[in-house]
């Protein structure tokens, strides 16, 4: 079931946020598929939001069999406990001797339910209280029910199922048991709200954000151009993030033969899985207009923005991808500056605020025609980020874990 057909931050005023009502004093529980860092991922955002006024405990995924007993390099794997990190924060790593383990499956079973009494000690000792489950992938299912929990909630990010790798039949059978399971599921496109909804299912959509206080200064505020991009020449087309297999290689080559006056910065760490990836992207990376500036924190990012004419969302038009809401749109919103994307439907609604095509020639047409943009459609584009301020996408999540919270207590 879809719920309703507003507006997702109907009622959501949009100044005073600090006299609505919040959400306090509860006890958030989170299974992360990854270490806790400072990159802006969504669930991230959220999560240090919550931490003002709630006890938040992240847990990473426990070590693999080969980086206890293995060669292989374990990220953090001296560590482990509790580490509190801001506000009320705290991760909890599973201890080294209580790894994953597939098979046997009776030793599987039984490593599985120590790690669960561990973990259920850490939340007595923190506060006691029955936790709020958030659940960001398909495979923690098997946390649902082993904690007491009050109510548990799925954050759907991504289509999984896209991913490289991955077992798409086993995938979509462990997400159809964690959507039957769940109390509530959020998506963070209108595609996956759409995919994943169900006639028993409370599916409700909620954009990704931006920290628009952040952002927004590139924009704003006269920032010097950082030494690296000093020394490319303009004009310049960027991306920032993760240059991953989600991105349309192919399509990035041919733009940048097609446009050789242009020098295209991508701003990121480069994880590229896929061999026939690899191969386009050390094509791509190869010409002598594209320039890989490396990864930069959060924080530093206004000045490397501020010295970019045009922003780029080249990512893959498939079935999987053309769910993704990007996580850089309202990012490149906040700063005002022109964006060029592939014609994905969470970018649809802002047809007349940015520049749509899926061929290299396309592309070439939008960027030259980003540089001679009217005021207007800045204006338009900042209106739309500060809407969409992580402040305001917190306060409706809130929302939506308050609903959950009184319909299992009724």
């Amino acid at each position: 079931m879809i719920r309703g057909m507003r507006e997702w931050d109907d009622e959501i005023p949009d100044r005073d946020l600090h006299l609505v009502p919040r959400l306090r004093d509860e006890t958030f529980l989170c299974f992360s598929w990854s270490e806790w860092d400072p990159s802006p991922e969504p669930w991230r955002e959220i999560l240090r939001r919550l931490a003002f006024r709630n006890r938040v405990v992240v847990v990473p995924p426990p070590l693999e069999r080969t980086e206890v007993f293995g060669s292989r390099y374990a990220l953090n794997g001296h560590r482990r406990g509790t580490d509190h990190r801001e506000d009320h924060l705290t991760v909890y790593r599973f201890p080294r001797f209580l790894p994953r383990l597939y098979k046997p499956g009776p030793v599987a079973a039984a490593l599985h339910s120590l790690r669960i009494r561990s973990l259920a000690r850490v939340l007595r000792r923190l506060d006691g209280k029955p936790p709020v489950l958030y659940l960001l992938h398909p495979r923690f299912r098997e946390y649902i029910g082993r904690l007491d929990e009050k109510v548990a909630l799925y954050h759907v990010l991504d289509e999984y199922a896209g991913y490289p790798g991955a077992d798409k039949t086993h995938l979509q059978e462990e997400e159809d048991s964690l959507l039957d399971s769940v109390d509530t599921v959020v998506c963070a496109s209108q595609e996956l709200q759409m995919t994943k909804a169900g006639p028993c299912r409370e599916v409700q959509f909620l954009p990704n954000g931006v920290d628009f206080g952040l952002l927004s200064r590139a924009a704003t505020h006269p920032l010097p151009t950082p030494e690296e991009l000093d020394e490319i020449s303009p004009p310049r087309a960027g991306f920032i993030g993760k240059i991953s297999d989600e991105l349309d290689f192919r399509l990035l080559r041919d733009l940048a033969l097609l446009l050789p006056r242009f020098s295209f910065c991508f701003i990121g760490p480069v994880l590229v899985i896929s061999k026939a990836n690899r191969e386009l992207c050390e094509e791509w990376t190869s010409l002598p207009n594209v320039h890989l500036i490396g990864t930069k924190r959060t924080f530093d990012l206004p000045p490397y923005v501020r010295a970019l004419d045009v922003l780029l969302l080249p990512y893959t038009n498939s079935v999987e991808g053309r769910k993704r809401y990007p996580v850089q749109l309202q990012p490149y919103f906040a700063t005002g500056k022109p964006v060029v994307s592939v014609p994905l439907p969470a970018v649809e609604e802002y047809g007349d605020l940015l520049h749509v095509s899926s061929t290299p020639e396309g592309w070439a047409d939008g960027i030259h025609r980003a540089l001679d943009e009217e005021e207007g459609r800045r204006r338009g584009r900042i209106a739309v980020a500060r809407r969409h301020r992580w402040e305001r996408i917190v306060l409706h999540f809130e929302r939506i874990v308050t609903e959950a919270l009184r319909s299992r207590s009724a």
